[in-house]
């Protein structure tokens, strides 16, 4: 089992190669820019590429830019404290510069590492395990679409499922984002939420793969509270935050 330093290291070395940097740059006082480059390894999302990124993480800011936007960004973000970066204010800055080049901030999500000093976690229902192949069956079933992404750039690789009698109750599944990066996501049926098992089957998924060796990891929209306190409850802690752009729709 890993200790909680040793999976905030796991999770900074992807990090770093997901905005160009240097594990050590998360451990310097202040914050820095770096080139807007793709290197091998690192997580492809949608955003894959985009104009500007920029992710919060220990108090500094790393923020990824096109060349174009990097002086405004040296000018006027570059110095503000991170832990207030993402304050309205700055983000209206920052997306109005952002159209300037036909660009806009698309997503701010807030994201979840484990902490391995927990209980272990056992089952408040009976539950179903669901390997990579069995995923498939889910593919186009709108109830499940935050558990499983059916992408290949982050394939799912595990599923587990809470049952009442034959009705399923709620999913969570298992993503491989990055070598050692899983996320996870979770679907709980209208008709159990508050009963605790979403909860509980983002747990299972948690300890299963810190058992299996692999960092899971949790992501969810600011606004999203009754998310967040699934992930807080299963075992998580906040640990960055990040904001990402997109072109504008014509």
């Amino acid at each position: 089992m890993y200790t909680k330093t040793e999976i905030l290291s796991i999770a900074k070395k992807q990090l770093a190669l997901d905005y160009n940097c240097q594990l050590s740059d998360f451990e310097k006082e202040g914050n820095i820019i770096t080139e807007n480059k793709l290197l091998d390894g690192r997580r492809i999302y949608e955003s894959d590429g985009c104009f500007l990124k920029i992710i919060t993480i220990g108090g500094r800011a790393i923020i990824c830019a096109d060349v174009k936007i990097r002086p405004w960004l040296e000018e006027k973000i570059l110095k503000r404290d991170a832990s207030w970066l993402f304050d309205f204010p700055n983000l209206r800055a920052i997306d109005n510069k952002l159209r300037e080049f036909g660009h806009e901030i698309d997503q701010m999500p807030h994201f979840y590492l484990p902490n391995p000093l927990t209980c272990e976690v056992k089952p408040l229902t009976t539950i179903k395990w669901f390997k990579k192949e069995e995923i498939i069956q889910f593919e186009g079933d709108s109830r499940f679409e935050e558990a499983f992404g059916f992408d290949d750039n982050y394939p799912d690789v595990l599923g587990v499922a809470a049952f009442d009698g034959d009705t399923i109750m709620g999913m969570a599944g298992a993503s491989e984002d990055s070598k050692n990066l899983y996320q996870i996501g979770i679907n709980v049926m209208p008709e159990y939420r508050g009963t605790g098992i979403g909860t509980n089957l983002v747990a299972l998924l948690k300890q299963e793969l810190l058992n299996s060796g692999k960092v899971p990891f949790y992501g969810t929209a600011v606004s999203h509270i009754n998310s967040k306190n699934v992930a807080i409850n299963a075992g998580f802690f906040p640990a960055w935050a990040e904001v990402y752009s997109r072109k504008l729709k014509d």
